[in-house]
């Protein structure tokens, strides 16, 4: 036995000493892509099947963000991180987030609907490119207008769903895992910011059509960037992203759009 105590931790610390630098690169990078395929399965696959349910197909992006991100949840935590690691976090300086916030919505609403109006005007905006993959979603928000309480329902979703999910699973999770998998790739954070904006893009498509796909895109781009510039703090792309959705789902409500 005291020859056994003796031994172990020579032989513990020469197996420590074995783990190259690439080695535990690559298992980063394998644990990354693990993840990102689990999260990425449970988003896409939940959501096709809630939208085949007649009865809940409304809430079926809610729902499908809600399940992936407990998968994200989960993941992190298996790897000894939580979200603060992601960026929710409280911000450094109050006053800098307050203005962050708001060159986020400027930016990111006009960058929206600029790549929208530019997209819509290339293609000769035909109908498949402006419409819903299904033409009952398209109606998705025809009982809010003048409904109040339809209209306080959304608005809560629009934060809790909108503004704290999205973000935190798409800015947060899915950008640090494409670009711990990419580690090692020429321009790894640029593709990470692709790669989430790409599929934030396509959480819109099944109701905002291939337009829609491309102005979320191309905000989820933006914000994929302010990210970085916002030396990875959420709080201001959370506050930023309720006060857009606060603003449309306003002028739905008053029937102005």
């Amino acid at each position: 036995m005291r020859g056994s105590g003796r031994f172990e931790p020579i032989a513990t610390q020469q197996k420590e000493d074995s783990v190259t630098p690439d080695m535990s690169a690559q298992a980063d990078r394998r644990a990354a892509l693990i993840d990102l395929a689990l999260i990425i399965a449970v988003l896409l696959i939940s959501k096709s099947l809630l939208l085949e349910v007649a009865a809940i197909w409304t809430y079926a992006g809610p729902i499908s963000l809600l399940i992936a991100l407990g998968v994200a949840t989960v993941c992190l935590r298996r790897r000894g991180k939580d979200l603060a690691s992601v960026g929710l976090k409280r911000p450094d300086n109050l006053k800098k987030a307050a203005l962050w916030t708001i060159v986020a919505l400027v930016l990111t609403m006009g960058v929206g609907m600029v790549a929208e109006s530019l997209f819509t005007a290339v293609i000769g905006a035909p109908d498949e490119a402006t419409q819903a993959i299904d033409e009952r979603f398209q109606g998705r928000f025809d009982n809010l207008p003048g409904n109040l309480p339809v209209y306080l329902f959304w608005l809560a979703l629009a934060w809790i769903i909108g503004a704290f999910t999205e973000e935190v699973l798409f800015r947060g999770v899915l950008f640090s895992k494409f670009e711990q998998a990419f580690t090692g790739v020429p321009l790894a954070t640029l593709l990470a910011v692709l790669c989430q904006a790409v599929l934030f893009g396509q959480a819109h498509y099944y109701y905002q059509g291939l337009a829609g796909w491309v102005a979320t895109g191309a905000i989820a781009f933006v914000s994929g960037a302010l990210y970085l510039v916002f030396r990875r703090n959420l709080w201001p792309l959370m506050l930023s992203h309720g006060l857009s959705n606060t603003l449309g789902l306003t002028l739905l409500y008053l029937g102005a759009i």
